[in-house]
């Protein structure tokens, strides 16, 4: 029974040819892109996945109640685990974790830079981070033991033993390998190359014994079946009786959730990456219906030739459900047809599509899981864009078919104008939203940042090279072409350290600001191109400096005071100038309140400002040789600091390419239905067209008498959209403080380009109709 109504929708797809290739063009590149949007939104979903213990797994969190705003973060005080083993009894396993960033690890010749953390032991009972060789949990137990991953250990090592051999750590620590695990992998939050002992990292911070010192990340296990609201009622108890700030609120956090659900706005969990991946999901949604509305349209529209067939089956005996089945079956077989083509593009796709979002992983496409998945995408399609058709036809009776006694269709007519319209509404959409994503990343690629960040190099401060900073200052100095040379904390895009509880005269009970702390050398004000507002910059000729500093505009105004301000104190240090506010961390946002302090100390980040020539190559090239002479152990590293400032859009700019792409996609499936519909109705009035020709009307009229139908949905699409668009678009710039306004010449192109695109693919059969001879059509008369 099933084989005899899938041959019978194969005669009928061959039958007519036309159409059943619009329609698996269409649904071919609809599936394309619910395949690489489904592959996205289950990799984003597979995350942290693979670790055994993953729902009794949390992050401790902390928000921090301000009078201006609220803060929550995952530095957490170095006191805190060994408190939670000895007094929460719901705890099972607690580790602290330091991020130590990328660190030089050394065997013999070979070197390399590699991402580190320290850890405590219980670290890898809380994580599912499988052992090739030897045992984690004891190597982290060890003062002169590390773990390395399995790449590491084949970069190193030329795929040797790895386990008892000595790796030299920062020229510093020789260290010896005591552990091998699996490489951690991609859809993995916590990403880590070696691990080493938190023993070897307790020694030289001081903080860690205080409470009200948050800067180490602390994980636990609890025992099963822990309530978490109890657990976190404890826990903000215990944080209470511990530290003063009675503004800081502790809470676990589930880990199953970090990735997905990773922001937070008032305290409370305010959505993430969740957000995108249901965007994406929307849109794939929309593009795939864009396809089974084309399916819907040419079917209806042939029903005046599919009717006569429906009459004769039904006058011969055929029942209703045989009909409707038939035609169900042949949308299940055009669909899987197009399934077939659109894996193939989804497969040719994929690559470029990887490069242009940004991302980094591999699906398998013929893992049983995607295979499924993938089906039941096609049955869906299937079924949802033959339903229509199936039930639309097979309701006609045979008397009035086999009369010519069927109504004119003018109900068919409006609901295929009707879908038309809702498939341009979707298509215009997503073009305004690419319009507004492009313009707002162009406004703030080329927003003033307050620095000057060209032929500005930011050099990472290696080893013992911190602690040399008066020399390497002293000898790059002496080259042509360096203007100068400071150091900071920081490295100007990102800075970490905050602190709160400052005082200033005036300051009233409600006032508690968070502040930036930037530590920094002399001359970094003119090295990273700052402006003084107010004041003077730190100077060696001032020998108190070390008891003073500089803050930024936004502070003055945070703090509600009026210039001048230079003489006032903030606790026990005299503010001596005010700098230009300049954008760092979100480049998006209002600059945050800044204290910057002078630190002649070890600093992180040096800065060099060259000269803007031709020769600004040859000058790196002198840089480098100084700097390797001075730090001969450690490879030379730079960065650009406007390269780094640019990384920073690429979250923005690979949702603006995606946006583009399945705008592109939802336009490209909608003017094929668009061109499957006009040939269709140019065949159908081609008599009409040849008597208009015959008594004399010409060319253009002829054109315009067959695209008028089709041009009145997109007018009337653009004309529903462009208001939805634009209060979404509205919400949405709002979200961010620096922002573009939405100008109407936004509305104008995404209207006037759709409309362009639909009168082209309308205007290939219009015209041929128009300009065919005329005897082709009337001859049978």
């Amino acid at each position: 029974m099933i084989k005899s109504y899938f041959k019978m929708a194969w005669r009928n797809l061959l039958k007519n040819k036309v159409s059943s290739f619009i329609n698996i063009c269409g649904l071919s590149v609809g599936f394309a892109t619910g395949i690489i949007i489904l592959l996205v939104v289950l990799d984003e979903g597979s995350y942290d996945k693979f670790h055994v213990h993953l729902k009794d797994t949390y992050l401790l969190m902390r928000t921090q109640y301000l009078s201006e705003e609220t803060k929550t973060g995952t530095a957490t005080p170095g006191p805190l685990a060994a408190s939670l083993r000895a007094e929460i009894p719901e705890v099972k396993y607690a580790a602290r974790v330091a991020f130590a960033g990328d660190q030089l690890v050394r065997n013999g010749d070979k070197s390399t830079y590699e991402d580190c953390m320290y850890a405590e032991p219980d670290f890898f009972n809380i994580m599912s981070f499988p052992a090739l060789e030897g045992n984690p949990l004891a190597v982290l137990r060890e003062p002169d033991a590390i773990v390395i991953t399995e790449r590491t250990a084949k970069k190193l090592f030329n795929g040797e033993n790895a386990i008892g051999k000595m790796l030299v750590f920062n020229n510093l620590l020789t260290l010896k390998v005591a552990a091998v695990i699996r490489d951690v992998p991609l859809n993995s939050t916590s990403r880590f190359d070696v691990v080493l002992p938190f023993l070897l990292f307790e020694p030289g911070s001081p903080r860690l014994s205080k409470w009200d010192d948050n800067h180490l990340q602390t994980w636990i296990q609890t025992q099963p079946n822990t309530r978490l609201d109890v657990l976190n009622t404890k826990l903000k108890n215990l944080f209470l009786q511990k530290q003063d700030e009675k503004n800081n609120i502790l809470f676990a956090y589930p880990f199953a959730d970090l990735h997905l659900h990773g922001q937070f706005s008032n305290g409370k969990p305010s959505g993430g990456i969740i957000d995108i991946m249901m965007l994406l999901g929307c849109i794939g949604v929309f593009v795939l219906l864009i396809a089974c509305i084309n399916f819907m349209n040419l079917s209806t529209a042939r029903s005046q030739q599919r009717a006569r067939e429906v009459g004769i089956r039904k006058a011969m005996g055929a029942n209703r459900k045989r009909i409707i089945l038939q035609f169900l079956s042949e949308a299940l077989l055009l669909s899987f047809l197009a399934l077939l083509l659109g894996v193939v593009l989804a497969q040719l796709a994929l690559p470029g599509f990887m490069r242009m979002a940004g991302r980094d992983f591999k699906p398998d496409l013929l893992n049983w899981r995607i295979c499924g998945l993938v089906l039941g995408l096609w049955l869906v399609t299937g079924l949802l864009a033959g339903s229509y058709p199936a039930f639309y036809l097979s309701r006609f009776e045979p008397v009035k078919v086999l009369k010519n006694l069927l109504p004119a269709g003018e109900g068919g007519r409006l609901l295929r104008k009707g879908l038309v319209t809702f498939q341009f509404v979707i298509s215009i959409f997503l073009v305004i939203t690419t319009i507004v994503i492009f313009r707002q990343l162009h406004y703030v690629e080329r927003r003033p940042l307050g620095y000057n960040p060209e032929n500005l190099i930011e050099i990472p401060a290696r080893g013992g090279m911190k602690d040399k900073f008066d020399l390497l200052k002293n000898e790059l100095l002496q080259l042509p072409g360096v203007k100068s040379v400071s150091a900071g904390g920081d490295n100007l895009v990102r800075f970490g350290g905050g602190m709160n509880g400052v005082e200033w005269p005036g300051k009233t009970a409600d006032q508690d600001l968070v502040f930036t702390i930037a530590n920094v050398q002399y001359d970094w004000v003119k090295t990273v191109g700052l402006k003084m507002v107010e004041g003077r910059d730190f100077s060696r000729a001032y020998g108190a400096d070390s008891f003073t500093c500089l803050i930024n505009e936004a502070a003055v105004k945070s703090m509600h005071l009026k210039m001048p301000v230079a003489g006032m104190k903030l606790n026990n240090n005299a503010v001596i100038g005010v700098v230009q506010d300049f954008v760092y961390n979100d480049p998006t946002g209002t600059p945050r309140p800044m204290i910057i302090y002078l630190n002649t100390g070890s600093l992180d980040h040096f800065f060099v400002r060259i000269e803007n020539n031709e020769n600004w190559q040859e000058c790196l090239s002198k840089i480098e040789r100084v700097v390797k002479k001075i730090n001969p152990g450690y490879p030379f590293e730079f960065n650009f600091t406007k390269e780094e400032y640019q990384k920073r859009f690429n979250v923005i700019r690979s949702i603006g390419y995606m946006a583009n792409t399945f705008g592109g996609m939802a336009i490209f499936i909608s003017c094929m239905g668009l061109f499957g519909l006009s040939a269709f109705l140019a065949e159908r009035r081609s008599k009409e067209v040849s008597i208009r020709k015959v008594l004399g009307a010409d060319i253009g009229k002829l054109w315009f008498l067959l695209c008028k139908d089709f041009l009145k949905p997109v007018l009337v699409a653009f004309i529903l959209t462009a208001p939805l668009a634009g209060w979404v678009m509205q919400k949405l710039l709002h979200t961010m403080d620096y922002h573009i306004e939405l100008s109407w010449w936004m509305f104008v192109l995404a209207g006037v380009s759709t409309i362009l695109v639909a009168i082209i693919t309308v205007s290939f059969h219009g015209i041929k109709t128009a300009l065919a001879n005329p005897v082709k059509f009337l001859q049978a008369e």
